[in-house]
This record gives structure tokens, C-alpha cells and sequence, in this order.
């Protein structure tokens, strides 16, 4: 059996009605598919992300599991719909895990510490896709960070076409790691 793939998902911890609304939107989708969904595990798009697929996935192996990567050393800012709870005990540790866990990185707009996790995503020749115009998500959409990469940040508004994205490049990392 393959292993299961790793999206983490980046966002801000203060976010917005918006950026909430996506990452629950974000979350339904991911809740059936099987993959292993990575993010700070705390407030804000982490919490509208995790209960979203916690609330609307089934038991079995298909369904997402949720894993939170939290900052600092204690378990108690952990929010209560985690399978995984990883406290790393420094903030800069979770901006560097979180990404380079990942197979495929989404951001949901996002603040300071999700631009560092994404340029440390882009640096690593991680598939990243940016979701909304919010935050840096809406900054950054359709642009390189750099000249390191030929290809452009894919940018999408709509949950449904990210979800495809998310599913496409799936099947592409699948297909490499088969040989």
C-alpha cells in the first residue's frame, strides 16, 4: 500500500470571516480523501479547516486525517478537533514543519508567519496553490516569489477548482513516486 500523501494547509491564525468560510469550504473537500492534512492545529483557518473535515468524514483509511503542528511546548492550545497534536515548542519550528511535511502546500489567505511558510515551501520545490484574495493569497496569487521555479503560484477563488488542482497533482506525485 502506498503511503498516504501529506497537504498542509497554511493560514492565518487571526483570520478573517472569509478566509474561515474557505477553510471550511476547504475542509469538506478534504474530509473523503485520504490524505493526511497537516496545519498549525490552533484558531482561525486551522480551526474552520479541522472542523470541517473532522464533522463530515467517515472512519475509515479514505477519510483525512488531522494533524496539528502547534508552536509552543504545551498541548493546550490545541484545538479539540486534531487526531495529532505536535506541540514543537517555538513558533519558528511550526513555520518550518508544517510546510516541509507537506506534499502539496494550500494557503488560505494568511499573515507573516503563513509567507514565511510559504516561501520555505517554495524554496523546497513544494506544489503550492493559493486559495482566495485575502491575506497573501490574494497578494501573491498568479506570481513567482523568485527565479528558483519557472512555474507561477496557481491561484484559485473557488474551492472546487483548488480541490481538482489538489486532486491532479495528487495523481502526478503518485504516478513519480510508482516510478
Amino acid at each position: 500500500m502506498p503511503r498516504r500523501l501529506n497537504l498542509s494547509v497554511l493560514g492565518s491564525y487571526s483570520a478573517n470571516h472569509i478566509e474561515q468560510k474557505l477553510a471550511h469550504e476547504l475542509g469538506l473537500g478534504l474530509a473523503e480523501m485520504g490524505l493526511n492534512v497537516i496545519s498549525g492545529g490552533q484558531e482561525g483557518v486551522m480551526l474552520s479547516l479541522c472542523k470541517a473535515i473532522h464533522e463530515h468524514r467517515s472512519n475509515g483509511y479514505d477519510s483525512a486525517y488531522i494533524v496539528g503542528i502547534l508552536p509552543f511546548g504545551s498541548f493546550d492550545d490545541a484545538n479539540q478537533y486534531l487526531d495529532l497534536a505536535v506541540p514543537v515548542g517555538a513558533p519558528h519550528l511550526q513555520n518550518s514543519i508544517v510546510p516541509l511535511s507537506a506534499d502539496i502546500v494550500v494557503t488560505v489567505g494568511g499573515a507573516a508567519g503563513t509567507l514565511a511558510e510559504l516561501a520555505l515551501a517554495w524554496q523546497f520545490k513544494k506544489p503550492i496553490a493559493l486559495l482566495g484574495s485575502e491575506g497573501w493569497s490574494g497578494k501573491l496569487g498568479g506570481q513567482k516569489l523568485d527565479s528558483r521555479r519557472e512555474e507561477e503560484l496557481a491561484h484559485f477563488h473557488r474551492v472546487e477548482d483548488l480541490l481538482l488542482w489538489i486532486a491532479a497533482t495528487r495523481q502526478e506525485i503518485e504516478m513519480q513516486s510508482m516510478g
